[in-house]
């Protein structure tokens, strides 16, 4: 995905279903000299274009995200929200985050949203990912009008718990937009095969040469 919103950067997703896969994927990787040899010429040159590379793992919290389970072969953006939690504070950022999805689930029948938590990287540690895929950016302006909806579902009393929470639970909290870039992309099989043109574009046509005029 690269960044529209924020400082200029692509992120890489890599899925396992365990870390005991990451670390078959890995013996897989260091066995195979070939594909080794690749990575490291691939890093060389990387080092030439880069300012900054860091690399984080988080895992999956299903009681904190919202119908997850999307149709991601056929979106193409991505809203991602940082948040940081107090030490100490996670309760409340859970009743916080429980609260949203009681609400939403309520009032806004298409919004969705997967939760991560942060486990090994940099500044890891009390740090959850938000992300919600969407098929275009039309999907913020109908968040926009379903925040109304959220917030007249909670009332005056609910508001007011979810500042508390708010305030005593977050440190600090940023949110983006991205775009997947099918071309840096090395998607699932059974991607491609739902949405070809998108995952596998066919390659611009090279443009025709201006027939030569005789000369008069």
């Amino acid at each position: 995905m690269d960044s529209l919103s924020g400082a200029p950067r692509s992120l890489f997703f890599v899925a396992y279903p365990s870390f005991e896969a990451w670390q078959k994927d890995n013996d897989a990787t260091n066995n195979n000299a070939t594909l080794s040899a690749a990575l490291d010429r691939a890093a060389v040159a990387d080092g030439d274009l880069l300012t900054g590379y860091e690399s984080s793992t988080y895992v999956y919290r299903e009681d904190l995200s919202l119908r997850a389970g999307v149709d991601i072969p056929h979106m193409r953006f991505f809203e991602i929200s940082r948040f940081v939690v107090r030490p100490g504070h996670e309760k409340e950022f859970e009743d916080l985050a429980k609260m949203y999805m009681s609400a939403y689930e309520k009032t806004s029948p298409d919004t969705h949203w997967a939760v991560y938590q942060s486990m090994y990287g940099v500044d890891n540690g009390g740090v959850y990912l938000v992300m919600t895929p969407m098929k275009s950016l039309a999907e913020t302006d109908q968040g926009i009008a379903d925040s109304k909806k959220f917030m007249s579902a909670l009332g005056e009393d609910g508001m007011k718990k979810l500042g508390e929470l708010t305030a005593a639970s977050l440190e600090a909290t940023q949110t983006n937009i991205f775009q997947i870039n099918p071309h840096n992309s090395y998607p699932l099989d059974e991607w491609v095969k739902a949405n070809p043109s998108f995952w596998k574009p066919k390659p611009a046509a090279p443009a025709k040469k201006p027939e030569a005029k005789p000369a008069q």
